[in-house]
């Protein structure tokens, strides 16, 4: 019996030599639940994550890296990564993905749809791939926010003591939705002119890639002086508290402008009048030097015949 168990303990400690030691693929950032890829100060995506590859082999590791976005639709996102790399044995080594997109694509995506990023890794061994593993993560755009001001004119004039209708139109051209936050109006050059219906406008909330039109009054006080007036009316986005404005002019005319223009009008219509009743006398002036001279000939011709 113990003469089995001596041969049996050199074939056991062969079989313990000749074992592979394995090797680790995993993820160094946290990517627990859904990462979200982080903008550059310019609103484009500007983000890095980590993988490690753990040797645990007692000769060095050469892998093959594949990484892909598992989407059907094209995803301009560049990655930037090492496609081949070798670790030494018994290491743990760490690895960069760069993500970057200068096409406005976060404007474009919503943040509520995530993407998945597979990594594939490949053991080659005389170029030829003997092992691999795989690991994947999702990932979302940011969400991005941008709400745009602008004013609609029909040329409408305004004078002093009367009031005008002017369009707005706020357009969100984020990825999301937003909330038009703190409107205001500052009007320069022009202290008795005001704005209402501001405060309609406040806390409406505005889908991604939509407009909505609204409508302001302009005031202009009785006493405002014919002055051509610049008004500036913002709002705020709810999201990133960047605020967005619009300037326009507009000029406001005197009542006295107003009433030479009626006067002008009146003035117009009298003429028209007087030149109607010269054109009558004229027709009658000439109508009596016509019977004058008929009756002087009609008196010779009498005269010559007697």
């Amino acid at each position: 019996m113990v003469m089995v168990l001596l041969m049996m303990m050199p074939i056991s400690t062969a079989q313990d030599q000749v074992e592979i030691p394995s090797w680790e693929l995993g993820w160094e950032t946290n990517m627990d639940g859904t990462h979200e890829l982080e903008l550059s100060g310019d609103d484009d995506i500007l983000d890095m994550v980590e993988f490690f590859v753990e040797n645990q082999r007692m000769s060095e590791l050469n892998l093959r890296i594949s990484i892909t976005w598992d989407e059907s639709e094209d995803i301009p996102i560049d990655l930037d990564y090492d496609e081949s790399i070798t670790v030494a044995a018994s290491e743990n080594v760490t690895f960069e993905i760069e993500f970057s997109d200068v096409s406005g694509y976060s404007f474009e995506r919503s943040p509520d749809e995530s993407m998945t990023l597979l990594i594939l890794a490949e053991e080659i061994s005389f170029d030829q791939p003997v092992s691999s593993q795989e690991i994947d993560a999702e990932m979302t755009v940011p969400a991005v926010y941008d709400l745009e001001i602008d004013h609609t004119s029909m040329d409408e004039v305004l004078y002093a003591g009367s009031s005008i209708e002017y369009g707005l139109a706020i357009t969100n051209n984020g990825n999301g939705k937003d909330v038009i936050k703190m409107p205001a109006a500052s009007i320069k050059s022009c202290p008795s002119l005001s704005i209402e219906g501001l405060e309609a406008i406040k806390d409406t909330e505005i889908d991604n890639s939509t407009t909505k039109d609204f409508a302001i009054r302009i005031v202009a006080s009785e006493s405002h002086p014919e002055r051509m007036c610049e008004v500036t009316i913002s709002i705020k986005s709810a999201g990133n508290g960047q605020i967005s404005s619009s300037m326009f002019e507009i000029q406001v005319n005197s009542n006295e402008v107003k009433q030479d223009d009626n006067n002008g009008a009146n003035s117009g219509e009298g003429t028209t009048n007087t030149d109607g009743e010269i054109t009558e006398a004229n027709t009658l002036s000439f109508l009596t030097t016509f019977e004058l001279f008929s009756t002087i000939i009609f008196a010779l011709m009498v005269r010559y015949r007697k």
